[in-house]
């Protein structure tokens, strides 16, 4: 029995041996049917945009970091949401250059998760308006409600790119009842590295006692650690972001409220830090190695972006329901500068042996991109209230994306690292400019009847139609070959029902087992053609989620224990296509049932004593191929693990804090993140030398706190200083390069509130 079955069987044992146990809680319930003011708090949510509920009440599998959470575990980007939940992921490339999977469902095309920041949908931006799920948007996070991740398919609600989930970021709304400010400075030090910082500040400011603004302002300098010895640059890898988020309510009448959210924020950074510690080789020219924390390429990179999210939120309630009227709007630009050296020894390898065109190929090139994009979204829905069995959310949303792109191949000074100016002596080996235009509309809806007191089912539904309309605008043909030619335009259509089937039952009143059926989705589009081998357009994908699964609070709710099983088949799915070699890529779709992720998901939480809090959250699972995929790079064979995804993951975390007297309290915080092997290679087993291994990371903080007036924080993070491999990339044009976890770095916190 393989490795996975053993770990597999033990878990499934696990969750028989829960579901069995449930008949037990009712006795530990009725037993402490007093109140208990140490019992665990209840953790509300609104993923099912029906109001407020707990996470115990919500029949489906959802990953939650409060507030405190997200404080004690010194959450400021997403990359640190991840190693906190089970079953989502992140492939990462640096700030901003982030793709989030669920449940290893991720893949070429539109995202395969949604991502929310309150109720304002995003879009990622990445190097072509075919490969969104790159590119995420990814803000500071900082005073936040909580977090929620929504695992498995949620397209009857949330449309396209839930295929595989939702993640929803939700900040503090203001409050016209308090008054209220906050301060935190921070500092810290990089192990070999280069400093951190950080200013935050909020004010929350009533307005009468009807309305209220709360204003956020941020600047976040994260540190380099990553030496560019090519042009003598220490910690090149540092990043800059600065923003603010602007939050207002007003009520408007006892029953209407009108919220709004808008977040600005500025991202620079060097680009990905990524290093090369292994010797590679590109056509038979051979690319030394350097350092695990050393990058020796020609040009330097960069990544700027600007993100603007807004959002207008109008509610009522009108007693049997409530009505939701929703406009959300998103503008990004961002420039981007990688090296894309390699491209030249490659095509001379390829030249060698007559597999390309007999001209003129570049020595040391940068790949230069500019890209803006514009997303409107507007949904209407109500969400009834009735006293009786049956109650619905239903709506209707359209959206439109507007993404221009423009991409460049240019000479790079290698002394310098800069990009050499265009001229008659250096002119541009590859330009385009190219804009995407996406429509999509969708009626939906999703109705609950309660057949008694402990058990209901829902039924849900999503009709969709998409509309492309792409326009490529050649300027310089890649490599100067041929003219410029004149701009093609490509248009693509399609509609589709998916549904949504769901059963729970209660048999006691702290127990939830439920099952589910769900789809999920994402629309197709066309492709930005580099070669005329390449394929004009592909269709739409979708998955089928079975999950069932048990909810269980214990010891009058000092225990939560949460499990789901599920079994997921992805069919048509977008994958990315090989063309010379590996040189280029183009999404395709392969027919029919093609891939199958299948696992377990866990959430504990416990408070065994007065002031002691620990808990876990752990995903094992397994996402293959379903068939042979001849035209994916590296051709993987049916049973091939994908890319770029562990078997395993998990995180643990135990905090305790004690009065020390008065007014001061002092807490211990300790979280462990493990991630299993990795399976990276693009498909390529000549890639597969350096697959990143199984890793652990642990951080430490104690917090010395006087009352609710100020707190220091001393933290230490990947307190082992381990060398975790985040990520590797290797292509036909691609040196070996390795992106590894921050070294171990030590910092202060000042806080102060008002």
């Amino acid at each position: 029995m393989s490795a996975f079955l053993k770990s597999r069987t033990i878990w499934a044992a696990s969750a028989a041996t829960a579901a069995i146990l449930c008949g037990a809680a009712p006795a530990y319930a009725q037993d402490a049917s007093t109140a208990d003011d140490n019992a665990q708090a209840p953790i509300i949510v609104t993923a099912s945009k029906r109001g407020n509920e707990t996470v115990q009440n919500t029949p489906s599998s959802i990953g939650v970091l409060t507030a405190d959470q997200l404080e004690s575990k010194n959450v400021v980007n997403f990359d640190d949401i991840t190693r906190n939940v089970a079953g989502l992921n992140v492939i990462n490339e640096g700030p901003g250059l982030n793709t989030i999977m669920i449940r290893g469902l991720v893949g070429a095309g539109e995202s395969t998760v949604g991502l929310y920041y309150d109720n304002l949908p995003t879009s990622g931006s990445g190097e072509s308006a075919a490969l969104t799920s790159g590119r995420q948007t990814d803000l500071v996070v900082w005073d936040a409600a909580r977090v929620e991740v929504l695992r498995g398919p949620q397209s009857t609600l949330y449309g396209s790119s839930a295929l595989a989930g939702v993640v929803r970021i939700i900040s503090n709304e203001a409050d016209p009842t308090d008054f209220a400010g906050r301060m935190d400075l921070s500092a810290a030090t990089i192990k070999e590295g280069s400093p951190s910082w950080s200013v935050k500040g909020m004010l929350n400011l009533p307005i009468g006692d009807k309305a209220a603004v709360r204003l956020v302002g941020y600047q976040v300098h994260t540190g380099g650690f990553v030496d560019d010895v090519q042009h003598g640059i220490k910690n090149f890898n540092q990043a800059d972001q600065t923003g603010f988020r602007l939050n207002t309510k007003v009520e408007l009448g006892p029953d209407t409220t009108l919220t709004s959210q808008l977040y600005v924020q500025r991202l620079e950074s060097a680009g990905a830090g990524f290093s090369q510690p292994w010797a590679s080789s590109i056509g038979g020219v051979a690319y030394p190695a350097v350092g695990e924390l050393q990058s020796k390429l020609p040009t330097k990179g960069q990544f700027n972006d600007t993100t603007v999210l807004g959002g207008l939120t109008l509610e009522h309630d009108f007693g049997p329901a409530v009505v939701t009227l929703t406009q959300a709007y998103q503008h990004r630009k961002n420039d981007a500068i990688k090296d894309n050296s390699g491209m030249g020894d490659f095509f001379r390898f390829l030249q060698s042996i007559d597999a390309f065109p007999d001209t003129a190929t570049p020595t040391d090139l940068a790949f230069i991109q500019h890209q803006k994009l514009e997303l409107w979204n507007t949904e209407a829905r109500v969400a009834t209230k009735f006293d009786g069995p049956f109650n619905l959310v239903a709506g209707v949303m359209y959206q439109t994306r507007d993404t221009e792109i423009e991409n460049i191949l240019q000479d790079v000074d290698r002394v310098s690292g800069d990009v050499i100016p265009a001229s008659a002596t250096n002119p541009i080996w590859f330009q385009r400019s190219a804009r995407f235009k996406l429509d999509q509309f969708a009626a939906f809806g999703e109705a609950t009847v309660k057949f008694s007191d402990r058990f209901s089912v829902l039924g849900g539904i999503r009709y969709f139609t998409a509309k492309r309309r792409d326009v490529l605008t050649p300027i310089v043909p890649f490599l100067r070959l041929g003219t410029a030619g004149t701009p093609d335009t490509l248009t693509s259509k399609e509609n589709k029902a998916i549904f949504k089937f769901e059963a729970d039952y209660k048999p006691t009143d702290n127990v939830m087992l439920y099952a589910s059926a769900s789809q999920g989705y994402r629309v197709g589009g066309t492709v930005l053609k580099v070669v005329p081998e390449l394929p004009d357009a592909y269709g739409p994908d979708y998955t089928w989620n079975f999950e069932a699964g048990a909810k269980t609070q214990w010891f009058n709710n000092h225990l939560t224990a949460n499990i789901a099983l599920y079994h997921i088949n992805w069919y048509d799915t977008q994958i990315s296509g090989e063309f010379y070699n590996g040189a280029f890529e183009g999404i395709l779709n392969c027919e029919g049932l093609c891939a199958r992720s299948q696992g377990i998901e866990v959430d504990i939480s416990a408070r065994p004593v007065r002031g002691l809090d620990i808990g876990f959250s752990g995903t094992l699972f397994k996402a293959k191929w379903l068939k042979d995929q001849p035209a994916m790079n590296g051709s993987p064979l049916a049973g091939t693990q994908f890319t770029d995804t562990p078997r395993h993951t998990f995180s643990a975390y135990a905090n305790y804090h004690w009065n020390l007297g008065g007014d001061f309290d002092m807490a211990l915080a300790a979280n462990v993140q493990n991630s299993g092997r990795i399976a990276y290679s693009d498909y390529r087993p000549q890639y597969n030398l350096h697959t990143p291994g199984a890793y652990t990371l642990v951080d430490v903080s104690a917090t010395l706190s006087k009352g609710d007036t100020w707190s220091t924080k001393l933290f230490v993070d990947n307190l082992f200083d381990k060398r975790a491999l985040f990520n590797l990339t290797a292509d036909s044009v691609t040196p070996y390069s390795a992106l590894y976890a921050t070294p171990r770095t030590i910092g202060v916190e000042f806080s102060v509130k008002y």
